[in-house]
Formats: C-alpha cells, structure tokens, sequence
C-alpha cells in the first residue's frame, strides 16, 4: 500500500503543473478539466476568447457525423535503417489557418470573387480579409508559445518556474493543435466540416511538397506521417531543407530527434528508435499498449533494444528461444503475467464469453462489482476448458496456476515476433530450439 501511495503521489506531482495550466487556459475546473474531451477544452477557451472580443457565443447544436478525407500518412519503408532524422513542423496546421484565414466567419458560400483564396482539393473558398475568428485566436496562442518558450530558454533548469513554464508552453500547443480537429467535431459550437476538411487538405499539400522538396535535394524520406517526415540525416542537406521549407512554404520544420538507428514495421504510426543518447523511442507497438501482459511488453522492449543496438536479430531470437524454451524456469513474478483489459460497456451487455468479461463476473461474486471503463486484471491459468473458462482474477492465482505454454504462444512469441519477422525470424524459429547466431543473420533489411 505504501509503494502505491508513493507511485500516486509521483504520479500527482508529474501531472499538477500541467493540470494547472491547462485548467487555466481552459476555464475548466482541474478536476474536469482532464476528463474531459478535448473537444470540450477547446469550446470553453473560445467561449473565453468571443466575450473578450465583445462577441456572441453561439449555441451548441450536435450536428451529424460527417467524415473528410484527413492527413497523409505515408507508407513506411520497412526494416532497419541507420542515421534517421526526424523533423516536426511547427504547429502546422494552425499556421495555415491563419495564413490563409481559415475560419467559420469567412467562409464564403456565395459568388463573390475578390480578395479569396480558394484551397486546392476541396474548392472551399475563404475571405483573404478581415481576420477571421480562428485566425485571431491561433495567432494569439501561438504569440503565447513563442513568448513562454522564449522566457524558458533564459530560465534555468534548476528554477522552480521552469517546470511551470514547461507545462504552460505544453498547455497551449496542445490548445493550438487542437482547434483543426475541433472545427470538425460534432460538438463544436463554431462547428464547420469546410474548415475542417480545408485544413486537412492544406496540410495533405504541404507535406507533398515537402516530400518533393526533401527528394529534390536528395533526401531519402524514409516515413511521414501528419505534420512529420523521417530522412537520413545529412547535416547539411537537412538544414538546407529546413531553409527552403521557410523559403518556399513560409513554415517553420524542426529537427525532432536523431535516431541511430530505426526500425519501421509494414504497418503505419509503429516504428522505434534507437537516439543518440541511448534511449529508445517507442511508437504504437504492443510494448507501450495496454492489452498485453508486462510479460510481453517487457520481451518486446528487450528484443527492440538488442534488434537495434546490434542490427541484426541474432541475439535477439536466442534471448527469446531461451524464454520460450522453459519459462517456468527463470521464476518470474505473478505480476508479469496479469493481462489488464477495459471493459468498454456494462457486464450484462456483453454477448461474447471473452475473458476480462468472464473476470468481471467473478469479481462481481467475490464483492467487487465493475462497470463500462474499468479496468479488469486477469491470468490465463491451467484450467481446462475454453480461454474464457481459464481466466481468472488476479489476486485468485498464485505463480503455480499459471499457464506458461499459453503466455509463450501468445504472448511472448506474438510481441516478439512482431519485430523480429520483418528481419526475417519467423514464429516457428522463435519456439524452435536455440541455433547459432550466424545463421539467424540472414534477412535484416537495413537502409
């Protein structure tokens, strides 16, 4: 109990600055403000900015669902590839907005034909001037970005304002990013698809360009996705590319991070990183999803680290057909193999016999009822009958309940050999018995 209370408190002081800043850019209290959907945060700030500029503030109407075609996310070149740069623009797709006045107020709808722009794709056309309602409002948030990044670059590290300015300068670039989405969204007040599906298809054309522009100076794009691009890294190269970027687009474009090494799986936004300083960044892989046993997410982490600190998987699919070999053996702690599952509606609702479902049930016997959001923590135990009928809560099982040969196939075998196949390794090499380390060298694509 005390480690939990340690864990929370840790947890608390990480979070407050930020919840603070937030709660005040928004107008929500803190105890809403993080339950709340962004959508909601964004709608409470630009009720703020209307009655600052003596405006009426709209009703909220919901309107229907309408779908638009969204930002390009390109196909990634799978494999191994060294020396990767990747470069953020910044705040993208507010910058459009206000460069070419994006707003629900200047949307045109008649015929008139001076002083508009007309996006590209789409056709909407928009008012050049006077400054829109969204225009205003981004302008403003992005003028208190730069001033509060500004103000942290001369306030030391070690001053007990700097992670309060790192929070606020977080606080309002979430705020700024969010009003593209917001336009859409079907709770907006200031809703308008045409913004929206403008926005998105301004964006759609700068990244072509950027693409084209990245190629024609002889960069290698290796991945992008939304407002990012991932290319070798020549110094040179990439930093005339950030100056044409400015030149030709009039946009900002940031060098985010250098891998060392990156590994791109066939599937869009999952990728990792190996950073110059060591640490690994992870993206959308089962290692930093929640569904899966820390088992699993714990191989993963260990199979992506040795993959990319030695570009080959040798050493990597020995660390596993050892695991896979005899997991009883290595004597690993209950807590390992807790598999944790939302419950996304109530019990009752359920038609599937699925395990977390099953758990709940039996959690609901034991005196602990649960609903729609909570989350359910159960082991696959060696019980016999269908999955459903072996799960059971986690506190119910000891170490000796555990069913090792399911958490080999279809845990670690799964989340390991999420990587390891695209450099060849299959799942049948993964349980098969440990061979030697040169023959698994085959098949590692590198770029």
């Amino acid at each position: 109990m005390e480690e939990q209370t340690e864990t929370i408190l840790k947890i608390g002081e990480e979070a407050i600055d930020y919840v603070i800043q937030i709660s005040a850019l928004s107008a929500l209290p803190p105890d809403q403000v993080i339950a709340a959907a962004v959508g909601f945060r964004v709608d409470n700030y630009l009720m703020m900015e209307t009655h600052n500029l003596g405006q009426l503030i709209p009703s909220r109407t919901e309107q229907p669902i309408i779908p638009y075609k969204g930002a390009i996310v390109l196909e990634p070149k799978v494999g191994l590839h060294d020396n990767v740069a990747s470069l953020d623009f910044s705040s993208m797709y507010p910058s459009l907005m206000i460069k070419y006045n994006i707003s629900p107020d200047t949307l045109i709808t008649g015929k008139e034909t001076e002083d508009i722009f007309e996006v590209p794709e789409v056709k909407h056309r928009f008012r050049k001037n006077p400054s829109g309602f969204y225009r205003i409002v981004l302008t403003k948030l992005i003028e208190a970005r730069k001033t509060t990044k500004a103000e942290l670059k001369r306030t030391a590290k070690g001053d007990s304002r700097y992670p309060l300015l790192k929070a606020r300068e977080k606080a309002v670039k979430v705020m700024t990013n969010a009003v593209y989405g917001y336009a859409g969204w079907a709770g907006a007040r200031w809703y308008s698809k045409e913004v929206a599906e403008s926005a998105a298809a301004l964006g759609r054309e700068t990244i072509n360009r950027a693409i084209s522009l990245a190629k024609s100076l002889g960069l290698t794009v290796f991945y992008g996705d939304t407002d990012s691009l991932f290319v070798n890294y020549d110094e040179k190269l990439v930093q005339k590319f950030q100056a044409e970027i400015d030149r030709q687009l009039g946009l900002e474009i940031n060098l985010s991070e250098v891998y060392k090494r990156i590994l791109f799986t066939e599937a869009k936004k999952k990728y990792a990183g190996l950073r110059t300083d060591g640490q690994i960044d992870i993206v959308g892989l089962e290692a930093v999803r929640g569904d899966w046993s820390n088992l699993a997410r714990d191989i993963q982490n260990t199979v992506l680290g040795m993959v990319l600190e030695d570009a080959n998987p040798s050493r990597a699919t020995a660390y596993v057909q050892d695991l896979t070999k005899n997991l009883k053996s290595k004597n690993l702690r209950l807590s390992s193999f807790i598999i944790w599952k939302t419950l996304t509606k109530p019990v009752e609702a359920y038609e599937v016999n699925a395990p977390h479902v099953e758990v709940a049930k039996k959690m609901a016997k034991d005196g602990w009822p649960v609903t729609a959001g909570d989350k359910v923590g159960f082991v696959i135990t060696k019980r016999t009958g269908k999955l459903f009928q072996k799960a059971e809560p986690h506190y119910k099982v000891t170490i000796e309940d555990v069913d090792y040969d399911y958490y080999v196939r279809n845990q670690i075998v799964p989340a390991a050999a999420r990587i390891l196949e695209i450099l060849g390794v299959s799942e049948e090499q993964l349980l098969a018995a440990p061979v030697s380390q040169t023959s698994l060298s085959v098949g590692t694509k590198r770029g």
